[in-house]
């Protein structure tokens, strides 16, 4: 089964980040490769560099093929 790659997150109610703010979730991909993957989530974690609680990290799941 080939894998695929997301980046997933958005900004939590606070930096304990147990919990989204609602409506605030993101999800990007999938990507083919991790390193896809991690460029995106690079861009995004640069942008939201000064908001404390949004937070983004990058998955890896099966792919459905």
């Amino acid at each position: 089964m080939a894998k695929e790659y997301w980046v997933v997150g958005g900004s939590f109610r606070d930096t304990s980040f147990a919990a989204l703010k609602e409506g605030s979730g993101e999800l990007y991909g999938p990507f083919v490769s991790y390193d896809d993957a991690l460029a995106s989530w690079r861009d995004r974690a640069a942008m939201t560099r000064p908001q404390a609680n949004v937070r983004y990290s990058v998955v890896e799941t099966a792919s459905r093929q």
